[in-house]
């Protein structure tokens, strides 16, 4: 008996060591892909067609928007499902950096992606953009 733990418990501490080791090298590694706040950062990214629509577009100029701002609320927001389990789903993107506070929200399904509606909540602006 007392061999099988100390088997077990050998091999349990080998795989720590690597994990740690494989883990803690720097802090470059951005780990936040795996999660599904990610993700869906990720598929707006990556959509040329959301990302070239005239809304978005029309959004951009009525709210005063660099390309610089809009890629960091495609990069480093907060998501927020309004509708677990619905289809389509519906997200809240919301961005909170030194002056900035923009919040959007999307409709997001496999064959439609829409726009719904995009605020500037430091200097908030009516913007009609359907």
């Amino acid at each position: 008996m007392f061999r099988r733990l100390r088997i077990y418990f050998t091999g349990f501490g080998i795989g720590l060591i690597i994990v740690v080791i494989m883990f803690w090298r720097d802090d470059s590694r951005d780990m936040d892909i795996w999660t599904p706040e990610q993700r869906i950062l990720e598929d707006i990214r990556l959509d040329s067609i959301f990302l070239d629509g005239k809304t978005l577009h029309c959004y951009q100029e009525c709210l005063g928007l660099t390309d610089d701002q809009l890629s960091s609320l495609w990069t480093n927001s907060k998501t927020k499902s309004l509708n677990p389990g619905g289809n389509p789903y519906i997200y809240l993107i919301s961005l909170s950096e030194d002056e900035l506070r923009l919040e959007a929200e999307i409709e997001w399904d496999k064959k439609r992606r829409k726009l719904l509606a995009m605020r500037d909540m430091t200097n908030p602006k009516s913007c009609s953009c359907e």
